[in-house]
């Protein structure tokens, strides 16, 4: 997926934030901010560890959901309609960076946010 020419990893949350993230909100940053090593890294999502918790949890928490409409990300053509829906939401993340609605840290937290729950179903 193309990116902006200034390509990184995305750094490390703040120490302090204003508001703690809500109990249903999966924070990735971490994982994230533990997955990518060099600043001049592409912005691709990192491969992820092999048991990262938080990644679990998304797995989870995505086919819980998947669940309620008869579907499970364990089915591989369910899983790649995950993925391709993914897609889509970096193509109106791209969108978004473009026409000056987001700029470069918040594209890079989301788009890598994104990335990375497409490995969400190889957690199941």
């Amino acid at each position: 997926m193309p990116g902006p020419e200034a390509a990184g990893a995305i750094p490390p949350p703040p120490a302090t934030s204003p508001a703690a993230p809500a109990d249903n909100v999966i924070d990735l940053t971490r994982a994230l901010a533990r997955n990518t090593s060099r600043q001049d890294a592409p912005m691709t999502a990192p491969e992820p560890p092999p048991q990262d918790p938080l990644l679990e949890r998304l797995a989870i928490e995505a086919e819980a959901l998947y669940a309620v409409h008869e579907r499970t990300l364990s089915d591989p053509a369910t899983a790649d309609a995950y993925r391709i829906a993914l897609d889509l939401a970096l193509l109106l993340l791209d969108g978004a960076l473009a026409k000056g609605h987001i700029g470069d840290d918040g594209y890079r937290r989301l788009h890598n946010t994104l990335a990375a729950a497409q490995h969400a179903p190889d957690c199941l």
